[in-house]
Order: structure tokens, then sequence, then C-alpha cells
């Protein structure tokens, strides 16, 4: 599985192509919080540490598929030149992007019957 925390989001659009040009066309994509936002808003006892945090954007796009291990290693560069590749300022990334191995995976075949397809 690939995860990719997209930080700034001027670049989820470069991440989506990245992903469609290397023949991936399934994904999710869900909004997300960072912890520091979480913990200096809801817990004010850590309200003191928002300037650890001053700089993070309120939400990010989190973005997640399950790939054959060929195709991970071609989305995984791509995905590094759309996120990464030479645009990173110097304050830092744009977000993170890792795999996981996955051990097993079913998908639903759509027919609401509990039919699955692994």
């Amino acid at each position: 599985m690939i995860v990719c925390v997209v930080n700034d989001p001027d670049r989820v659009q470069d991440v989506l192509t990245a992903l469609l040009e290397v023949g991936i066309t399934t994904a999710t994509v869900i909004e997300s919080q960072g912890m520091g936002r979480v913990v200096t808003e809801q817990m004010p006892i850590f309200a003191g540490f928002r300037n650890l945090w001053s700089g993070a954007r309120p939400y990010n796009k989190t973005i997640f598929t399950v790939v054959d291990d060929e195709k991970a290693e071609e989305a995984m560069h791509a995905l590094r030149d759309a996120m990464f590749g030479g645009r990173q300022d110097a304050r830092g990334a744009k977000g993170v992007l890792f795999t996981v191995p996955v051990l097993d995976f079913y998908k639903s075949t759509g027919s609401g019957q509990g039919e699955t397809e692994r």
C-alpha cells in the first residue's frame, strides 16, 4: 500500500496525475489533520505548544492505494517527483510518502450481496 500525505493543496493534483500516468486509477483521498493541530485546539493543556506547529497547514489530503509490488516502485518514483522533485522549499517537506506491506486484500464487487474479489 502506498500512503501519501500531501500538506500543500497545490500538490494534490500533481500527485493524482502522477498516479494516473503510471496506470493507477484507483485511490482513496481523505481530508486529514496533523497531530499538532488536534493537540493545540482540542487539548487546552497543550495550547502553549501552538508555536511548534505554527507553519503547518490546517488540513492535509491523505491519498492511499493498494498496488502490486511491481507497480509500487514505479509509482513511488513518480510520486517522489510530484511531491518533492526540485520544488521543495527550504522550510521543509510538503508531505510524507511511504509504503506498507499488505498481507491480504479483498475488494467488493459492488453487488451488495457480500461478493468479494481477492
